[in-house]
């Protein structure tokens, strides 16, 4: 083993991923992922943006759950990332020092441009770099939108659309309330309403899907079970089918949709504002579908 195996974690406000790789050359090679649901900002955003101490204990042991179970890969060196929860959180600073003192390493806490950026290089090793891109990342706490131009310049929007948010704000009932959704419906238009006259992204563009939300709707719907990176990238989403899920996942209940081997533990409850944003991504943006990427956070901290 050389000094170039690298653990890198992406520490989201929903789910914590992790990928084990070594360098090589000017990429690298994947040796091990995984990921679980730990949901940090539990609560967070009606409650001063102070993080739950349930929620902090939880995501240390997912933290330490992913890192036991690439023991395997050791010895390696860790490098870990923060996003909008713990960017946000009142109590930040209890949540590293808790990190710290049980795990005995320090986490990045990144500003959502570097993590808009990111995600984007490493959207790029499965989508390419040749053809403009508007990527969309969808995270517990917030979602970003980046464009990539022709020219390869790069603009960026951070919102605090996250599906932790929106689904405690908005999303109460399981089956699917039709004014709870309306009302989500309408504050998602309004909302990125903004951010689409601000990118305007040249067309024609690619609309990019990245993180578990949009993993979890392609998975679904393309019946990939068990999950493969391999067989989610690069996989095609149309409208028609992302509203076809939306109808059926919305006239089930939570444990109904437990039942699904498609739909991760943990995102039942998550899943409807998910493809409400999903939704009203391509509405906002005038485009009729999307193509999926697994990768993002973490292999763009490889390529860093």
């Amino acid at each position: 083993m050389t000094q170039d195996r690298f653990a890198v974690m992406d520490i989201g406000s929903n789910t914590i991923r992790i990928l084990v790789a070594e360098r090589d050359g000017a990429g690298f090679k994947t040796l091990h992922s995984g990921q679980i649901i730990t949901r940090l900002a539990e609560q967070a955003h009606g409650n001063g943006w102070t993080l739950l101490d349930a929620a902090m204990e939880r995501t240390v042991g997912g933290i330490a759950k992913l890192i036991d179970g690439a023991a395997a890969y050791r010895p390696f060196r860790i490098c870990a990332a923060a996003t909008h929860a713990v960017r946000q959180a009142a109590n930040k600073e209890a949540f590293l020092n808790l990190v710290r003192k049980r795990l005995g390493f320090g986490l990045h806490v990144i500003p959502w441009e570097m993590e808009a950026a990111l995600s984007l290089r490493g959207a790029a090793m499965v989508v390419g770099t040749a053809a403009p891109v508007l990527l969309f990342d969808i995270g517990g706490g917030s979602t970003e939108y980046i464009c990539r131009g022709a020219d390869g310049r790069i603009h960026a929007e951070g919102t605090a659309l996250g599906v932790v948010r929106l689904t405690e704000t908005y999303i109460r009932h399981a089956p699917l309330v039709a004014e709870e959704y309306a009302r989500l419906e309408e504050y998602l238009r309004a909302e990125l309403r903004g951010v689409a006259e601000k990118l305007d992204p040249a067309r024609p563009f690619t609309l990019v899907g990245t993180a578990g939300t949009v993993t979890s709707i392609a998975a679904i719907i393309h019946n990939v079970v068990p999950f493969d990176a391999a067989r989610i990238n690069n996989l095609a989403l149309t409208r028609g089918a992302v509203e076809g899920l939306l109808r059926r996942l919305g006239a089930m209940t939570i444990a109904q949709r437990s039942e699904m081997e498609s739909l991760q533990e943990g995102r039942e409850d998550l899943i409807i504002a998910g493809i409400g944003l999903t939704l009203a991504t391509m509405e906002a943006f005038g485009v009729g579908g999307l193509t999926v990427s697994d990768a993002g956070i973490r292999e763009g901290l490889m390529l860093a």
